[in-house]
């Protein structure tokens, strides 16, 4: 019998060998995304305790430590990536902490936090809505009201994206969908990194998603409003949407 992508077999692809070097490759040369620095800078303060979550190699976190951001914390799934993260830490003399957690199970205590990221559509790699609806609800109990939690999705209602959409609706229609999937949006891409899972979005979705979870919508914008990345960057990520929202 064919069982469904859960969050252990996503995890297990976090752990492989090849994707790890990927993520790590991109924590040593690529670094932040112009988005995402404009953004961070946007809504954080160097001095504010910020909680990366999906930290994967520590790309983001060493960003920020680079922008002079001085109080974060990653934490991953993924032991390996907590594993390789803490190396590099150690290499670049960074004293950023990592840890191994589970986003639905924080470490933190209740607003010990004043703001957290979930990057590169970390949150969309959590397997069932009510999983990422718990991820998001245990990110507002960390983050202090007011705070702020800046996170990326794909969206499927993109115009590139509509015909294959209209087709995977049409494959769900006549129960010829992957039976590896739980729900309409999910996709598992392949390529030489290795398998990702990703739950692909609608706008609405997110909204109501966030506001469920005690999250206020503050403002969405896709990547290529806000910024003209680098090759590396489009050849690292395709188009996505930034979101942030404010702590009630």
């Amino acid at each position: 019998m064919i069982q469904p992508v859960d969050a252990d077999r996503v995890r297990s692809w976090f752990e492989e060998s090849r994707a790890v070097e990927h993520y790590a490759a991109a924590a040593v040369r690529l670094g932040l995304w112009e988005s995402e620095q404009r953004v961070f800078q946007q809504v954080f303060a160097p001095e504010d305790r910020i909680l990366d979550v999906g930290c994967g190699a520590g790309r983001i976190s060493f960003g920020l430590w680079r922008l002079g951001f001085g109080h974060v914390s990653g934490v991953d799934y993924s032991r390996a990536m907590v594993v390789q993260a803490r190396e590099l830490a150690t290499e670049q003399e960074c004293l950023f902490d990592f840890q191994v957690a589970d986003a639905r199970q924080l470490p933190d205590g209740d607003g010990s936090r004043d703001g957290a990221i979930f990057g590169f559509n970390g949150l969309m790699q959590i397997p069932g809505r009510e999983c990422r609806r718990a991820a998001l609800r245990e990110l507002a109990r960390v983050v202090r009201p007011g705070g702020f939690f800046v996170f990326s999705t794909h969206d499927r209602a993109l115009k590139k994206e509509l015909s294959w959409w209209q087709q995977e609706a049409m494959r769900w229609r006549t129960n010829r969908r992957n039976p590896v999937l739980v729900e309409y949006g999910d996709r598992v891409f392949e390529n030489p990194e290795g398998k990702i899972f990703m739950h692909l979005p609608e706008r609405t979705e997110v909204l109501e998603d966030l506001a469920s979870a005690g999250w206020t919508h503050c403002e969405d914008h896709l990547r290529s409003e806000l910024a003209n990345e680098s090759a590396a960057v489009r050849s690292f990520s395709d188009e996505c949407r930034f979101w942030i929202a404010q702590r009630r």
